[in-house]
């Protein structure tokens, strides 16, 4: 997967500013949208909490 990386703002949680961002998707909010970005430090840990999820809800196999 090829990822557009652009200096910016992280909104994922960290609130660093000028570093290297992804977008992620739109934020909306009551007719309004934003660029949501996330640094590289924010989306391995947004990884993590996904796959130990992944990991805890997998659906039984018969």
């Amino acid at each position: 997967m090829h990822v557009q990386w652009v200096t910016g703002d992280c909104w994922l949680g960290c609130e660093r500013t000028g570093l290297p961002v992804i977008w992620l998707g739109p934020v909306q909010w009551d007719g309004q949208h934003a660029p949501f970005m996330a640094c590289g430090d924010c989306l391995a840990r947004l990884k993590r909490q996904a796959n130990a999820y992944f990991m805890q809800h997998q659906p039984a196999i018969a």
